[in-house]
């Protein structure tokens, strides 16, 4: 468990950086976001889930930017969002985790990262919310995913050459946010996505710039 002075100085991080990105969280949220970063330091302990282990440094660059993408999501309800390489949940489970009613699907091959994931929705008595141990080259073959999901996320870096996979998933009106440190580049014309804006912000307390890059289906 943590200290309790330790605990409300990074639940104030919390609080004070969500403000900064124009998002307000309640007792409930911090609740939830209490238990993650508990069984988070459980399990980093026999288990490198994330290479950040400072929990300030937990809150702002693996809590605080997940939350961030809320920024391009023009509305949340009942939307069914996928997290590819999701890690140790990010930015998926702390989207869900502000916005309950997205149907969430979290995908990462490593097994033992899926397995905490199960464990932390578990715990949560989190709803509609599903995790696979698969690749999205996976997924791609199964046509109950075929232009399912309103939003796909990730934070890969080498992400484009997921596009024909991405592609075949996202729903015609769908969108791609990719959650990166610099815009995106050098995109191939011919993958079937096109860029329709991209949303800068500066993560709290000067850890620095981010950019979500948004894609849709470009017109046939």
């Amino acid at each position: 468990m943590f200290h309790v002075e330790q605990q409300d100085q990074w639940k104030e991080v919390l609080v004070e950086g969500a403000s900064a990105l124009r998002l307000q969280l309640k007792a409930h949220h911090l609740h939830a976001f209490t238990i993650y970063l508990e069984q988070l330091r459980k399990w980093n302990r026999k288990f490198n889930l994330t290479a950040i282990r400072d929990e300030k440094e937990v809150v702002i660059k693996h809590f605080l930017d997940s939350l961030a993408c809320s920024k391009a999501l023009d509305q949340t309800k009942e939307s069914p969002l996928l997290d590819i390489g999701s890690g140790a949940g990010f930015p998926g489970l702390p989207l869900k985790i502000l916005h309950p009613r997205i149907h969430l699907t979290l995908i990462d091959p490593s097994q033992k990262k899926t397995a905490f994931l199960h464990h932390i929705i578990g715990l949560l008595d989190i709803q509609q919310a599903t995790v696979l141990s698969e690749r999205i080259q996976d997924i791609d073959r199964m046509p109950d995913y075929h232009r399912k999901f309103s939003y796909i996320v990730t934070r890969a870096l080498n992400v484009t050459q997921l596009f024909p996979s991405i592609r075949l998933l996202l729903a015609e009106r769908g969108r791609l946010i990719l959650c990166r440190t610099k815009p995106l580049e050098n995109l191939d014309v011919h993958c079937g996505l096109s860029i329709t804006k991209e949303i800068l912000y500066e993560l709290p307390y000067r850890s620095g710039r981010r950019v979500l890059t948004v894609l849709q289906p470009s017109p046939l």
